[in-house]
């Protein structure tokens, strides 16, 4: 006859095994940006366009880690072909994951200055630093929502989220790095009070390689056409600074004869 000690420990034995068995979800926190590393030395990013709409051949992103007494930060402030920048977003990196606590537009007006446009965010989670096979029901990805200065009467919402797609090697930067590869599915929805509400959405993809961050990424439009870039350098701030410098004019002219 068994005896009740017997039993509840045969009992704990199972639920031990099946707790134990079960497997642990896959840290890729590495696959994302170098986040202390950037603290010592904030990078620019710059991606070689590969779209097929019509922009500027490169577009640029400054990276900069943040190492606070009680939180790491990533700061990425995201510049257009003509070195302005457009897009301001202060990242938390969490155990989890890494999540947008502000992110705020630029648009610059008709005499070229840039006017701020802050953005309220609706769900906030940038980059997951855990797989599960088991479906997630919180949305692993981030959307906002903002009204344009210059419109009052129009709101407009911007949704992405990722799925994971698969591992991968690319080459890039000269040399071949393992690799995600996220599939994404987004929208950016106007509501406006008198011409009423419109939402395109778009999919694509972006590439993770380990120990960079970001090295490759592709939205489609609803009508086919792409927007895209790969990464092609890093550089330090001082040399992005030096390169986009207005240089000055050399005067070849002969003087003294």
């Amino acid at each position: 006859m068994t005896s009740p000690c017997t039993r509840v420990l045969a009992l704990f034995i199972l639920f031990a095994c099946f707790f134990s068995c079960d497997p642990a979800p896959r840290d890729i926190r590495n696959y994302y940006f170098p986040v202390r590393d950037l603290a010592e030395e904030g990078m620019v990013y710059i991606y070689d366009y590969t779209g097929t709409l019509p922009s500027a051949e490169q577009e640029f992103a400054y990276y900069l880690g943040v190492d606070q007494d009680t939180a790491l930060y990533l700061s990425i402030t995201q510049y257009d072909g003509n070195f302005s920048p457009r897009q301001q977003t202060r990242q938390e990196v969490e155990n989890d994951g890494a999540y947008i606590r502000d992110l705020m537009l630029l648009q610059n007006d008709s005499s070229g200055v840039a006017t701020p446009i802050a953005t309220e965010l609706l769900y906030n989670k940038a980059f997951p630093f855990y797989l599960n096979d088991d479906t997630d029901p919180s949305p692993s990805g981030y959307r906002l929502r903002f009204v344009s200065p210059s419109d009052a009467g129009k709101t407009t919402y911007v949704s992405l989220n990722r799925a994971f797609r698969g591992d991968t090697i690319i080459k890039v930067l000269g040399q071949d790095y393992p690799a995600l590869v996220f599939d994404l599915a987004g929208e950016v929805s106007e509501r406006d009070q008198e011409l009423g509400d419109i939402s395109p959405q778009f999919s694509g993809f972006e590439i993770y390689a380990k120990g960079l961050g970001m090295v490759q990424y592709e939205r489609t439009l609803s009508v086919g056409a792409t927007m895209g870039g790969r990464l092609n350098e890093r550089i330090g701030m001082d040399e992005f600074l030096r390169r986009i410098a207005p240089q000055p004019e050399v005067d070849h002219s002969e003087h003294g004869h």
